[in-house]
C-alpha cells in the first residue's frame, strides 16, 4: 500500500478534477486492502466525495470512521454546507461541539454559510456568539461570512458592525458589502464602499467587486460612474469576462443608452448569453423599441441562446405596451412549451399584457390558475381590472391581496386608486388614500395625489379637489392638473380650468393636449371666442395640435388611421361602411354631439367630421375584414371623444358584435348598446 501523503496527494488530484469515479475507484481498492489506512487518508476521502458533489458517500464515509478529529468534522460541515444541506451541517456542527471538540474558524465560516442558505438569522446570530467567545471574530474568514450573511438577511446595519470591527479586510469582504449594499437596493452606500475600497489602497479590484459595482450603477442609473468602471474595465484586461459583459449591458441598458449596450453584450460574439440578452431586450422594451427588442430575441435564438424567464417577461411586457395581441399570444405559447407559465415574473407579464390587449376574460383566468400568487401577479389583476372599468372587481382583488398574505406596494394603491376614480367610487378611494400609510405603511407619492385629483374631478367634485390641492405637501404634477383640466371642460368650470391649464403650461410647455382641452372646453360652453383666442395661441405658439391616430389588427398587421385618411387601399369599401352605418345610426335614434366642433362648420359639416374620427374608420375597417364572431379591438393614442363612445355603443347594437376600445386612459368594451364604464369616463 502507498504512503498516506501520496494517497492524500492523489485523492487531492482527483477532488480538483471532479474525477468522482476514479476517487471512488481508489477507495475500492484501500477497503479491498484492508480498509482506509488512516483518519487523514478517510479526512481526504470525505473532501473529494464534498467537491465532487457525492455527500451521500462523504456522510457514509464520516459516520463510519471509528476515529474523528478537528479536519474530520470541518471537512463534514463543509461538505453539507457546499452541497445545500445547511440543516446537516449545522446538526454536525452541533454534534461536533457536543464532542467536545472545539471548532476552527473554517468550521465557524461553514456553519455561517449554513445559517444562511437554512434562512435562520437566528442561527447565524448563535455563530456569531459563538464566534465571539471563542475568538474567532477577530478572523478574516468569518468576518467575511457573518457579514455576507446578515446582508443576505437585510440587516445591513449588523453587516457593516462586524465590517467594521475586523482588523483587516481584503477584497472579499469589500465585495461582501458593496454586493450586500447593491442587492438590498442601497446603490449609494454600495457605490461609496466602492470608493473606500479604493481610497483604503493595497486591495485588488477584481471582477466580482467591479459587477457589484456596476450592479448599483445600473441601480442608480449611474451613467457616468459606469463609464468609468468600464475604463478599469479595459484597464485590467476583463472586458470578455463573461459576468463582466452582463453587468456593464445592464448599467447600459438600464441608463437608456442601447448602442454601448448592444455594442459590449455583442464584442463577445458566440459567447453572447441569456443574461445579456434578456438586459438588452429589457433595455429596448424601456425605451419603447418594440422591433429592436423582438429583433434582439430573434438574433439570440438564431444563436442557440435559450430564453430564460426574465427573457420572457421583458418580451410579454413588451407585447403588453404596444397592445399586440398575436405576438403576444405567441410568446405566451413559447412559455408554455418551455414550462415558464408558471414563474412569477412570467405569469404576472401574462395576466398585465392580456389585460392591456383587451382581453380581460384571459387576464382573469390566467390569473386563476396561479396556484400562490406573488405580489407582481397581484398589481397585474387589480390593474387589469382597473384599466377595464371594473372598480368593484378590482376592491375585492385588493382585498384578496391582503388577505392573501400579500403587502400591497406603491402600485397596489395606484391601480386601486385608478379603480376608485374610474368607477366612480369616491368614499371608498379616498379611505384607501388615508389608509396607505396608517394601515399599509406605504407613503403616498405624487401619483397617488394625482389619482385623487382625478378621482374627485370626475366626480364633479371641484370644491373638494381645490381642497385637496391646497392640503397637499406638493404641487401637482402634470398628471394631476391635466385631469383637473379635463373635469373643467366635462362639468363646465372654467375659471378652474384656466388655472388649471396655466399650472399646466408651466410644467409642460411643449404639452398640445394643453391648448386642446382649453379649445373644446370653451366649445362646450359655446365661448366660441375664447375658442378663437386659444387656437390663436396655438398659432402664434408654433403649437400643433397632436393627430389623433387609431389603428386595429387584422392578419398579423397593424392598419393604422387617422381622421378623413383616404391612404388605405380599401378607403372606398370603408367609406360605403361609414355611410350604411350612418343611415341605420340615424333610424336608431343617434344624434351627432356637435358642441366641441369648429364653430365656422355648419351643422351638417359638423356631423360628417365627427362622422370620419379615426376610431370610427377603424371600426368600419374591422367590420368589414374580421369574421363576425370575432371581437373588434381598436386601438386610439387619444381619448375617445364623447360623441363616437355613443356611435359606437349604437353600432355595437346594430352589428351585433363586440367592440373594444382602448383610448389613452383606459378600455371601453361596447355590446348590446352598452359601454362597460357606464358613461362613467
Amino acid at each position: 500500500m502507498k504512503e498516506p501523503s501520496v494517497l492524500a496527494q492523489l485523492i487531492q488530484s482527483y477532488a480538483r478534477a471532479r474525477k468522482l469515479n476514479r476517487g471512488k475507484q481508489l477507495h475500492a481498492h484501500l477497503i479491498s486492502l484492508g480498509g482506509v489506512p488512516s483518519t487523514f487518508v478517510a479526512n481526504h476521502l470525505i473532501n473529494m466525495y464534498a467537491k465532487c458533489g457525492d455527500i451521500h458517500h462523504a456522510a457514509a464515509l464520516f459516520d463510519g470512521m471509528t476515529q474523528r478529529n478537528l479536519v474530520s468534522w470541518s471537512a463534514m460541515i463543509s461538505g453539507f454546507s457546499q452541497n445545500g444541506q445547511a440543516l446537516e451541517a449545522l446538526r454536525t456542527f452541533s454534534l461536533m461541539c457536543g464532542a467536545g471538540v472545539r471548532p476552527t474558524e473554517f468550521a465557524f465560516s461553514s456553519a455561517i454559510q449554513a445559517s444562511a442558505s437554512f434562512g435562520s438569522l437566528a442561527y447565524g446570530r448563535q455563530m456569531h456568539c459563538s464566534s465571539v467567545k471563542l475568538g474567532f471574530d477577530d478572523e478574516l474568514f468569518v468576518g467575511s461570512n457573518l457579514a455576507e450573511m446578515y446582508a443576505g438577511f437585510g440587516s445591513l446595519i449588523e453587516a457593516r458592525l462586524v465590517f467594521e470591527e475586523m482588523p483587516w479586510k481584503d477584497e472579499v469582504s469589500w465585495t461582501t458589502m458593496i454586493d450586500g449594499y447593491a442587492k438590498n437596493g442601497n446603490f449609494e452606500d454600495a457605490l461609496r464602499a466602492f470608493k473606500e475600497m479604493i481610497d483604503a489602497g493595497r486591495i485588488t479590484i477584481d471582477q466580482h467587486a467591479l459587477c457589484s459595482a456596476l450592479n448599483a450603477c445600473a441601480g442608480l442609473k449611474a451613467y457616468r460612474f459606469g463609464q468609468s468602471l468600464h475604463s478599469s474595465v479595459v484597464k485590467l484586461g476583463l472586458e470578455s469576462e463573461t459576468f463582466i459583459v452582463n453587468a456593464l449591458t445592464d448599467m447600459y441598458a438600464k441608463a437608456g443608452d442601447m448602442d454601448s449596450a448592444s455594442s459590449v453584450a455583442k464584442k463577445v460574439g458566440s459567447d453572447w448569453n441569456v443574461v445579456s440578452c434578456s438586459s438588452l431586450i429589457d433595455g429596448y422594451v424601456e425605451m419603447n423599441q418594440f422591433e429592436e427588442a423582438l429583433r434582439t430575441y430573434v438574433d439570440c435564438r438564431r444563436q442557440g441562446t435559450e430564453p430564460n424567464e426574465f427573457t420572457f417577461s421583458s418580451m410579454v411586457k413588451a407585447c403588453a405596451n404596444q397592445a399586440v395581441l398575436e405576438q403576444g399570444t405567441q410568446f405566451h405559447a413559447q412559455v408554455i412549451k418551455t414550462s415558464f407559465d408558471m414563474d412569477p415574473y412570467v405569469s404576472s407579464s401574462l395576466v398585465d399584457m392580456y389585460g392591456k390587449c383587451g382581453i380581460l376574460k384571459c387576464s382573469i383566468q390566467l390569473f386563476g390558475e396561479i396556484q400562490h400568487a406573488s405580489d407582481a401577479a397581484w398589481n397585474s389583476m387589480v390593474g387589469a381590472l382597473a384599466h377595464h372599468g371594473r372598480g368593484k372587481e378590482a376592491v375585492e382583488a385588493f382585498h384578496g391581496m391582503v388577505t392573501g398574505g400579500c403587502k400591497p406596494n406603491h402600485i397596489s394603491f395606484v391601480n386601486l386608486l385608478m379603480a376608485c376614480s374610474h368607477s366612480g367610487l369616491v368614499e371608498s378611494g379616498l379611505e384607501y388614500f388615508h389608509s396607505m400609510h396608517k394601515t399599509y405603511g406605504v407613503e403616498p407619492a405624487e401619483e397617488h395625489y394625482s389619482c385623487v385629483i382625478d378621482m374627485l374631478a370626475r366626480a364633479g367634485r371641484l370644491e373638494e379637489v381645490k381642497d385637496f390641492i391646497g392640503r397637499m405637501p406638493f404641487e401637482p404634477n402634470a398628471y394631476g392638473w391635466c385631469s383637473l383640466l379635463g373635469a373643467c371642460r366635462t362639468h363646465g368650470d372654467v375659471e378652474l380650468g384656466e388655472f388649471a391649464a396655466e399650472k399646466l403650461m408651466k410644467l409642460e410647455p411643449g404639452n398640445t393636449g394643453i391648448h386642446v382641452l382649453l379649445s373644446t372646453m370653451y366649445a362646450s360652453m359655446g365661448h366660441w371666442e375664447d375658442v378663437k383666442a386659444a387656437r390663436k395661441l396655438m398659432r402664434d405658439s408654433r403649437v400643433k395640435k397632436l393627430p389623433g391616430f387609431s389603428w386595429v389588427d387584422v392578419d398579423n398587421k397593424a392598419h393604422v388611421f387617422g381622421a378623413d385618411d383616404p391612404s388605405h387601399p380599401q378607403i372606398k369599401e370603408i367609406h360605403e361602411k361609414l355611410d350604411e352605418l350612418s343611415v341605420k345610426l340615424s333610424q336608431a335614434g343617434y344624434v351627432p354631439v356637435t358642441a366641441s366642433v369648429a364653430s365656422n362648420l355648419e351643422e351638417g359639416s359638423r356631423g360628417r367630421s365627427l362622422h370620419h374620427h379615426s376610431e370610427r374608420i377603424a371600426v368600419a375597417f374591422a367590420l368589414i375584414s374580421t369574421p363576425p364572431t370575432k371581437p373588434i379591438i381598436v386601438k386610439k393614442n387619444l381619448r375617445i371623444c364623447i360623441d363616437c363612445h355613443s356611435a359606437i355603443k349604437l353600432i355595437s347594437q346594430i352589428e351585433s358584435r363586440e367592440i373594444i376600445v382602448r383610448d389613452n386612459a383606459r378600455f371601453h368594451h361596447f355590446a348590446d348598446g352598452m359601454c362597460s364604464c357606464g358613461d362613467y369616463w
